[in-house]
């Protein structure tokens, strides 16, 4: 919070400096320090509205948020679920990022989330109606909002809840979306009932794909 108002104040300082410089160059006829402060000024809003690790990580806890101010309010233990699924999930959001930046970060990302390590492994054994079926649902759904390039791969013990588990992500992520998924810049180019491919708006390259297929084994989240 500090930094971002520390750039929006020096934005401010730029655009008044800019303005002022072009009213003295209009009188004396003279155009090059406006040019240079108005690239400088591009720059710097480039700068601070360019997306961070952080950022993407924040969104995918506010469209987790917004599934329970829209009706899917999350239980106290999807809650905790959804917790660990997420720092099992952190690098993912820093995979656009110069190569080193996650390791150089890895102390900020523990003291912002409070947290004393990241596992990449998560284990949830509970009785049923603890609402595990749904909390995967619902965090693949978020993770496809939040992170460019993403891939989830879920298996399930079989196909009648392999199919099942899409249709909650397919649900779910609407809800995200606001029932509108090219508002907020999604379209849908493929989907069947083992996979549904997304454009995302991040560039041309960002396709985001989730697959869910019937298994023998334990029902698995994988993210990549």
């Amino acid at each position: 919070m500090i930094e971002t108002k520390a750039s929006s104040k020096i934005l401010e300082l730029l655009r008044g400096v800019l303005e002022r410089t072009a009213d003295v160059e209009v009188a004396t006829g003279r155009t090059s320090m406006s040019c240079g402060l108005r690239s400088l000024l591009t720059s710097k809003e480039q700068v601070s509205t360019r997306e961070t690790g952080f950022t993407r990580m924040q969104r995918c806890r506010d469209a987790l948020a917004r599934l329970d101010e829209r009706g899917w309010k999350r239980s106290y233990h999807q809650r905790l679920f959804h917790d660990d699924f997420l720092k099992a999930c952190t690098r993912i959001f820093w995979k656009l990022e110069p190569a080193g930046t996650f390791a150089r970060q890895h102390l900020e990302i523990l003291r912002r989330n409070n947290w004393t390590h990241i596992s990449q492994e998560v284990l949830v054994s509970t009785p049923r109606r603890f609402g595990k079926t749904i909390s995967v649902s619902m965090f693949a759904a978020a993770m496809l909002y939040a992170a460019p390039n993403v891939e989830i791969s879920i298996y399930s013990t079989c196909k009648r809840i392999s199919q099942k588990l899409l249709r909650n992500v397919q649900k779910f992520f609407g809800v995200i979306c606001n029932d509108d998924v090219a508002t907020s810049g999604f379209s849908i180019t493929r989907s069947n009932m083992e996979e549904m491919v997304l454009k995302g708006p991040v560039g041309i390259h960002d396709v985001r794909v989730v697959n869910s297929y019937p298994s023998k084994v334990t029902r698995v989240v994988k993210v990549m």
